[in-house]
């Protein structure tokens, strides 16, 4: 390289610049020291000078000097400043190097470049032999390829002792770096700028330490902008703030307090990194305007905005941090480092003096870190390992670094790396790691691209990667977002923003061939598209189509589906993927986070189910940015090596024959499958046999015609009787047992009824014998007995046997004893009788039923054991009569208690102490089953009896008779199959017929109404008579007129008179006694009906006198009394009374009337002695009217305490008259307990 010499290019410093005045102490410097540290502030001119001084000391005749920039702007601009200054065109003397762009030459001595391209350079030279200098530039910054470069060169200098490395940046922690290169010197060389006055001027809150809002900054910078217009009203200013949202919000208030203002004007502008190149001119290229300019932190160094006099700082600015676990990009508003505070100040002082407005105190800056924490302390890692791994660096945690990442940092990029298959669990590198590396794009990227070349779709991917890694050529001009939105609209889809993208590159370059490359630049421009990032994109684009042409990949030029395509884009983001949650607009997505659609994306406001982000990122809030609709199976397929597959609740399917069991699969804890239904056998053979023999055979669950099953069925169900009936499981082995004895012949590998059925078939037939049960096998050896005495399986009643089943189940509704009672048998049933039970349960259920007596009666029982023995033994012989009856009389006898059955409460009872019945239809269906036999009988009695009747009776069965043609009825008879029954006549209105009854009861109502319907068919003359001459008055018959028909009175008198006449008629069995009964009637009844009607004319004529004294005014004047009578004379009185009374009660009706009568006279005397007394009735009156609301049977007991209500009336409001028999409050109570109610 010594030819290079006497082609140096002349050399000569502007003494102007600070740097000038140290350049022998730094040519010595770098002449006698391998590292120097270079800390210039603003404008000393270290960036264009110290290349110029390495060619002074000697340096750029072995290799190149090369100079770091961390933008590529910079890196351009400093190539074309310094070239100028040694008067040599760019790309000779000088040359540059960046993304997409490079101009150098064999006579280059200096070049500028990014750190991002000396990083690739390393990959290919591992010694950096190209040069002999290499400058660090803005070191300060600390971005993660300035901190990886560092850190390589300090291992790299030892081995290259040639190579000479300068660290230079306005801002810097010398003593840091000093440190990191061996106590490196460090020269500090002024900068060239004017004083800046500094005015602290904090916004309202922040004394107090409370959140400021948005307001109070926007009011603050108004303040901060009249205070600085006192100073100069023609004084650019620029203003910091965090973000663009601020930026734009910040506009808008100071346009409308400054509009209209008087003097000179002023122009607003924005200054952000995602501005539109026009707008960005309009910054840079000052007009006649006061300019107030809203900035980010891409002003504090990499730009230089002329003319500036005034800085506004709001102290806050949005920094980049990385969640590692979370894995989201933040972007928090924090407050700025001293060291930024320093530099935003700076930006005033290079025109003259200048005055910096912080929006903060003094103390607040005195608090704040010295230096922004670095890069590499707050993003991933994942590339950087990943190159450090493909270059042999060894470990990360050993790697020197200025400031060593954290632990937490280092593994979520090797999490990272796994998750794109680029290293093993081991954290070795992978084939695929090897790969990734190659392609000079972030990781998750190279990984879409290698995915891309397996689906044979690569080239859209690449178009992805590469728009991915750029800024969004779509611009949103503050001015022109309607008409912006409009002119993207057309490339957008529905499903996916990926797709958008896709398809405006495929317009992009449509139109790029089809136009020149001015008209490019202008449809560009009208079509709101950034055509610097648009060539940019193209750039990229074919920078991976020719790393792709490198490695021999193939480019099909296929279109992708979609499908294909979001797969490949999966590959990379699968921690990027989120379920839609059931409430609201959130997504829940891996490692527990939650995120939403950012308003920009094409999806907002879809909410698509599944979703997948090429980035998440979190601002006010965790935003997914660039989204597209996808396939929880596409998750499934592509992150295959990530997913957790969490198996439970192993389970026997009869129906399939196999072991299966349920699967969660989940990625970073996003659940992808919530419950899927698997075969359990091939996670775990040894669980699955074990649940086949312990279901499938022990419990019985296998559906095969393996003769073993049937026999150990029923060997099984014998023994299995025994505890049912015994109520004690101490009969049948245990599972263990069986499971044992089945588990010593099934061999290994047996676990599905598939490989059951192979193995068995495989078998001689005396071996399969092996898994016959015996009796000896399933009944344990200290197990006891049922004797079939004590437990029968039939039980007789009415001459015939009913099957018993027994059930040993608490809580089942079959639990207990079973009795199966088809629907024609249901009448023949005595509750009575079957109050008993079996032998074996009789004992127990007589200790419960004196545990459940009243508490004075069962202090005197005790102990209960002991009296129910006692009881046993007395009542032995007496099962003939009902069990509670035949106890009580017992109990009465043994202790002189009074004792009645209604104390012995047998609802009480647990279940398995009554028997369960089992209500059959014809087909042996069951109908309904119950512990209650008489709500059964009531229920279903009617229809019983007529099954019965055409069942059993058929040879009994007669119709339409109007004459004794019967012969002589039997009192009882016997079925075909040996039932007890009961013939009887039936009234069929106009004839009368006979019928076989079930029940004695039934069968001797039915033939009184049959024999009175014959009686009447055989005297009719005579009734026709009486109904003619009824003997009843006209006025008794207007009385009733305001009631019913005077002819349904007459005919139901007449009917009563019959009934009374005729007398007891269940002996009439033949056609003697039956024509006796004629004569008798026939003779008698005129007398009777004369004496008869002679009362209900009495009856009717008090009714008829009762009826006016119940007018209005008693119903508005004593409400309370009027609904008594009226309901008392409602069921006195009332359309076919006359059939609904027994002989002789119509003969007590006009005392009863009388007594309402001297009731309603006495009224207004003593109203409040009525009131008493009718307080006295009501309670037992009301219970009667709500007893017959409710549907409670009417029968002989109630219809006792409905009469005895009536005589308690006469008793309490017309005593004189007397009553029927002694009535009492405790009488009534006594006959309402013997009713059912």
């Amino acid at each position: 390289m010594k030819h290079r010499k006497p082609a140096l290019p002349p050399r000569s410093y502007d003494p102007q610049l600070p740097i000038t005045a140290h350049r022998r102490e730094i040519i010595d410097a770098i002449r006698g020291h391998q590292v120097i540290i270079v800390a210039g502030e603003t404008g000393s001119g270290k960036t264009t000078q110290l290349p110029r001084l390495c060619l002074d000391a000697g340096r750029g005749q072995h290799g190149l000097i090369g100079c770091t920039q961390p933008r590529r702007i910079a890196a351009r601009a400093m190539a074309e400043r310094v070239s100028e200054e040694l008067g040599s065109e760019l790309g000779q003397a000088v040359a540059f190097q960046v993304r997409f762009r490079e101009k150098s030459s064999l006579g280059s001595y200096i070049k500028f470049m990014t750190d991002g391209i000396l990083l690739a350079e390393s990959m290919r030279d591992r010694l950096l032999r190209k040069y002999d200098t290499i400058i660090i530039d803005e070191a300060h910054e600390r971005s993660l390829n300035i901190d990886f470069l560092l850190g390589y060169l300090k291992r790299l200098l030892p081995r290259r002792k040639d190579l000479k490395l300068i660290i230079t940046s306005a801002t810097i922690d010398t003593e840091k770096f000093s440190s990191h290169f061996d106590a490196a010197p460090v020269i500090e060389v002024s900068g060239r700028s004017y004083p800046v006055d500094l005015i602290y001027q904090p916004l309202p809150g922040d004394a107090e330490k409370t959140e400021r809002g948005d307001r109070d900054l926007y009011k603050g910078i108004l303040d901060a902008v009249r205070q600085l217009d006192r100073i100069d009203p023609r004084g650019d200013i620029l203003v910091f703030l965090s973000g663009e949202r601020e930026i734009r919000e910040a506009m808008d208030f100071l346009q409308r307090q400054i509009r209209g203002r008087p003097g000179l004007e002023t122009e607003i502008l924005p200054l952000y990194a995602r501005l539109s190149s026009a707008e960005q001119r309009r910054v840079f290229h000052p007009g006649g305007k006061r300019r107030i300019i809203l900035a980010t932190n891409v002003a504090e160094t990499s730009l230089t905005v002329p003319g500036i006099r005034f800085v506004i700082d709001s102290g806050v600015a949005r920094i980049s941090r990385y969640a590692h676990r979370s894995r989201i990009q933040r972007l928090p508003i924090e407050p700025v480092s001293q060291a930024s505070a320093n530099q935003r100040s700076g930006r005033c002082g290079r025109l003259g003096p200048g005055t910096c407005v912080r929006l903060y105190s003094e103390e607040d800056f005195d608090t704040r870190v010295e230096f922004t924490e670095p890069e590499i302390l707050r993003t991933s890692l994942a590339s950087v390992i990943l190159r450090m791994l493909t270059m042999g660096l060894g470990s990360v945690e050993e790697f020197p670094f200025v400031d060593r990442p954290a632990p937490g940092m280092i593994n979520d990029a090797y999490q990272l790396l796994l998750e794109l298959g680029a290293v093993d669990k081991a954290r070795t590198l992978s084939r695929m790691g090897k790969r990734l590396a190659r392609w000079p794009i972030d990781v998750r990227m190279a990984r879409m691209l290698e995915e891309g070349a397996k689906r044979n779709c690569l080239e859209d991917v690449m178009v992805l990667a590469a728009a991915l890694s750029i800024q969004d050529p779509r611009e949103r001009p503050l001015d022109a977002q309607a008409a912006a939105d409009e002119a993207h609209e057309r490339f957008s889809h529905d499903k996916s923003d990926f797709v958008t993208l896709v398809q405006l590159w495929r317009y992009l370059r449509s139109l790029r061939k089809s136009i020149s490359g001015n008209q490019f630049r202008k449809r560009c421009r009208r079509e709101f598209l950034n055509w610097q990032r648009v060539l940019e994109w193209f750039d990229l684009y074919q920078q991976l189509r020719d790393q792709a042409r490198e490695s021999r990949l193939r480019l099909s030029g296929r279109q992708a589906g979609y499908e294909d395509l979001h797969k490949c884009l999966l590959a990379g983001l699968l921690s990027h993927c989120g379920q839609k949650q059931p409430e609201g607009h959130g997504y829940s997505g891996a490692r527990s986070r939650s995120f939403f659609i950012f308003p920009g994306s094409g999806l907002f406001g879809s909410s698509p189910k599944w979703l997948m982000a090429a980035e998440i990122v979190e601002t006010s809030r965790p935003y997914a940015r660039i989204n597209a609709a996808i396939q929880p199976q596409w998750i499934e397929e592509m992150g295959s090596h990530l997913l957790k597959h969490r198996v439970f609740d192993p389970h026997w399917s009869r129906r399939r024959g196999v072991v299966m069991a349920w699967e969660q699969v989940t990625l970073y804890g996003l659940v992808i499958v919530e419950k899927r239904r698997i075969q359990f056998a091939p996670r775990d053979p040894e669980e699955a046999r074990r649940i086949f023999i312990l279901e499938a055979l022990v419990r019985s669950e296998l559906d095969t015609r393996a003769a073993f099953v049937a026999h150990n069925e029923r060997i099984h169900e014998e023994v299995e009787a025994l505890e049912h009936k015994r109520r004690k499981r101490d009969v049948l082995v245990d599972e263990s047992t069986l499971f044992d004895f089945f588990e010593t012949r099934i061999p290994p590998g047996v676990n599905s009824a598939k490989s059951f059925e192979k193995w068995l078939a495989g078998l001689e037939r005396k071996d399969r014998e092996l898994l016959y049960l015996g009796h000896d096998i399933l009944i344990r050896e200290d197990a006891g007995a049922a004797p079939e005495e004590q437990f029968p399986d039939r039980m007789e009643s009415a001459g015939r046997q009913f099957p018993l089943e027994y059930r040993f189940e608490p809580g089942h509704p079959n639990d207990g004893v079973s009795v199966s009672v088809p629907l024609e048998y249901l009448n023949t049933l005595d509750p009575g009788k079957l109050q008993w039970l079996v032998p074996g349960l009789l004992r127990d259920k007589l200790v419960a039923l004196l545990k459940s007596l009243p508490k004075p009666a069962r202090r005197a029982l005790t102990p209960a054991p002991a009296f129910a023995d006692a009881l046993l033994e007395s009542m032995a012989g007496r099962k003939g009569a009902a069990l509670l009856d035949v106890c009580t009389e017992e109990l009465r006898r043994m202790t002189g208690l009074e004792i009645t059955p209604e104390d012995l409460d047998e609802s009480a009872l647990p279940d398995h102490l009554r028997f369960n019945f089992l209500v059959l239809d014809g087909d042996g269906k069951l109908l309904e089953s119950g512990r209650d036999l008489p709500a059964l009988q009531q229920k279903y009695g009617r229809k019983a009896q007529r099954r019965f009747m055409d069942r059993q009776g058929s040879s009994f069965n007669r119709d339409g008779e109007t004459r004794w043609n019967f012969g002589s009825l039997p009192m009882t008879a016997r079925t075909d199959d040996g039932t007890e029954a009961w013939p009887a006549l039936v009234d069929q209105e106009s004839a009368v017929g006979v019928r076989l009854f079930d029940s004695w009861e039934e069968a001797a109502l039915s033939h009184l109404d049959g024999v009175r319907r014959l009686l009447g068919l055989t005297i009719t003359d005579k009734l026709r008579y009486l109904r003619t001459h009824h003997g009843l008055s006209r006025n008794a018959l207007l009385a009733w007129s305001s009631v019913d028909r005077a002819e349904s009175l007459i005919s139901d008198l007449v009917q009563l008179v019959l009934a009374e006449t005729a007398g007891e008629l269940i002996e009439v069995r033949d056609e003697a006694r039956f024509s006796e009964l004629c004569e008798q009637v026939r003779s008698r009844i005129g007398n009777v009906f004369l004496s008869t009607a002679s009362v209900l004319d009495e009856v009717l004529l008090l009714y008829g006198n009762l009826t006016p004294m119940l007018d209005e005014g008693l119903e508005s004047s004593r409400p309370g009394v009027f609904e008594d009578i009226r309901s008392q004379l409602d069921d006195l009185v009332y359309p076919g009374f006359l059939s609904h009374l027994d002989a002789g009660r119509l003969n007590h009706y006009p005392r009863y009337l009388k007594a309402i009568g001297e009731r309603l006279g006495q009224l207004e005397q003593n109203p409040a002695r009525d009131l008493q007394r009718m307080e006295q009735v009501q309670p037992w009156w009301q219970a009667y009217l709500q007893a017959m609301e409710q549907g409670c049977p009417y029968d002989e007991a109630m219809d006792t305490y409905r009469w005895l209500i009536e005589e308690y009336r006469v008793s309490l409001f017309a005593q004189p008259l007397g009553t029927d028999g002694k009535v009492s409050e405790k009488r009534l109570e006594e006959a309402w307990d013997r009713t059912s109610c």
